[in-house]
């Protein structure tokens, strides 16, 4: 690895790229080389890239494999201290052409050090300052408007202005007032989407710029949107969802978020993916009221006026049943809090439930379907209304979840909703057991009545709301097997809570075990035998 800093001649280009190609072909060992080398390294490196450095004598071919080196060292933060500096900083920008006045260029060694820098930006934040200090933001918005700039080059770019924009700094109100960002947006936006709204889109990727996607590049972009939306200083949360003239100048992004959500086909089988992940995530940030005619354009048939409802709804179905199969609890207890393939359901489905619940509380007829599909009239009573294999019934389960906090809540806020935020109806739809967390957090106090009868003809028993001609015999009535298997149940339960961590729980079946009470039990009965 010291091979190339003892280099005598390093304007010899043969051999310097030799070493080069040699220090790549070794990736694993270049990562992991002493940090005091990997110090020396860098700076020898950083020296001869500089503008009056070695790099004058060599060709791009060279320049990029010393910028491909300098990329995999700057990987990881520790041993970088000359990279992350104002000279190395400088350095880099030098090879972007950023600062140039001739036009921008867009080569495998401005994309090279592009990513040197997206990587020093994401690494040590520090280092974003410097990005403002040297002017760098109307460089990217001048070389976005460069139409023919390659899909890789694009995705750089989109990558930096995201990390520049994570906070309330000071890049925000210069890119969306006096940039031309939105405008930015909406071009490229508009362009990924015709080209992924086509069959077979996959095919027509950019060659030159994999594993790069079209997607990836919509994916930045989209987390960019939700980033100017979230910290424009000039907007107050309040004022936005309310549809103050504020949110206008994002305006003309609506339509092509939504057709995201219409048009790209989904991923099978997680359709809840970026680039849909994204587009949710912008989409909650723009009011309904102001823009009815975009999220339900006018339409003879009301299935395809309300398109992005059903939509969404498809999704919904599919993520919960690919997350709760039987007990949430117990299925993500036993993944250490995150669900099949390592999946944060609790993360990645809570926007879209948001998202729901936004369209049912701002639009009369989109909470009717809406209630139709989640939490129709006509409902299984046989049983508890949790249990079950329906789709309501996992939502209402999903209502009283340990192991998925926010996606609780936010099913929570839904069904309430939908129930006109009316608690006796809400309660006779999930029933009391599972709507009492809920209510208590929301101040509203409503004991059970003995028997429910409002919304049916039939008596239902109002903690469970099942039918109560259902409900199984009492403890009183129940056989000594049919005890022996609800305290098996209730064992189960006991430990499941014990494992989540969230409280410390003695579980009374096994406290009645190990005091003897259950085999006095059994000791009784042989003596009677």
């Amino acid at each position: 690895m010291s091979s190339y800093i003892s280099l005598e001649n390093k304007s010899d280009i043969e051999n310097v790229s030799s070493v080069f190609t040699s220090l790549l072909a070794n990736q694993v060992e270049l990562t992991n080389i002493p940090l005091n080398i990997k110090e020396e390294l860098i700076s020898s490196l950083l020296t001869d890239l500089d503008e009056n450095g070695v790099q004058q004598k060599w060709n791009d071919n060279v320049r990029l494999l010393a910028l491909q080196t300098l990329k995999i060292l700057g990987r990881d933060a520790n041993g970088c201290g000359h990279l992350f500096t104002d000279k190395g900083f400088k350095i880099l920008l030098t090879h972007t052409k950023l600062q140039s006045t001739e036009p921008k260029s867009d080569t495998l060694v401005t994309q090279e050090s592009l990513t040197c820098i997206a990587n020093m930006l994401l690494l040590k934040e520090s280092t974003r300052d410097l990005f403002d200090k040297y002017k760098c933001i109307s460089s990217i918005c001048q070389f976005f408007k460069d139409n023919g700039i390659s899909i890789k080059t694009q995705f750089l770019l989109s990558r930096i202005l995201f990390l520049m924009t994570v906070k309330p700094q000071p890049a925000v109100q210069p890119l969306i007032d006096n940039l031309g960002i939105i405008d930015i947006l909406y071009n490229y936006i508009s362009k990924h989407l015709e080209q992924l709204s086509l069959p077979n889109s996959s095919s027509k990727e950019d060659i030159n710029s994999l594993p790069i996607t079209r997607v990836m590049v919509l994916n930045e972009q989209l987390k960019l949107l939700f980033n100017l939306m979230m910290n424009d200083p000039k907007i107050e949360r309040d004022n936005l969802v309310q549809g103050s003239n504020n949110s206008n100048k994002f305006e003309k992004l609506l339509l092509p978020i939504l057709n995201i959500l219409l048009k790209v086909p989904k991923s099978t089988p997680l359709p809840l993916s970026p680039p849909h992940s994204h587009a949710i995530h912008a989409l909650l940030n723009f009011p309904i009221e102001p823009y009815k005619s975009l999220w339900f354009p006018p339409s003879s048939s009301k299935k395809e006026q309300y398109r992005v409802c059903f939509d969404l709804i498809d999704m919904f179905k599919s993520m919960i049943y690919m997350a709760v199969k039987n007990d949430p609890d117990k299925e993500n207890a036993a993944a250490g809090g995150a669900s099949n393939n390592n999946l944060d359901f609790d993360e990645i489905i809570t926007p879209l439930v948001v998202l729901l619940r936004k369209l049912a509380d701002d639009d009369d007829y989109a909470k009717i379907l809406i209630k139709e599909e989640l939490l129709p009239d006509n409902i299984d009573r046989s049983k508890p209304l949790e249990k079950g294999d329906s789709f309501s019934a996992r939502l209402i389960g999903l209502m009283t979840s340990v192991m998925l906090p926010h996606l609780k809540d936010s099913i929570s806020e839904l069904l309430f909703i939908l129930c006109n935020q009316d608690a006796n109806l809400f309660v006779h739809h999930v029933g009391y057991g599972n709507a009492a967390g809920f209510l208590l957090s929301k101040n509203i106090m409503m004991p059970p009545s003995s028997s429910n009868t409002s919304h049916s003809d039939k008596p239902i028993n109002p903690v469970t709301g099942q039918y109560c001609e259902n409900e199984p015999p009492s403890l009183s009535n129940m056989t000594d097997e049919e005890k022996e298997r609800e305290a098996e149940k209730l064992f189960v339960l006991f430990e499941r809570l014990k494992k989540t961590g969230v409280m410390d729980v003695v579980n009374p079946v096994e406290e009645a075990i190990k005091s003897g009470k259950i085999q006095e039990y059994k000791e009784d009965e042989e003596d009677d035998d």
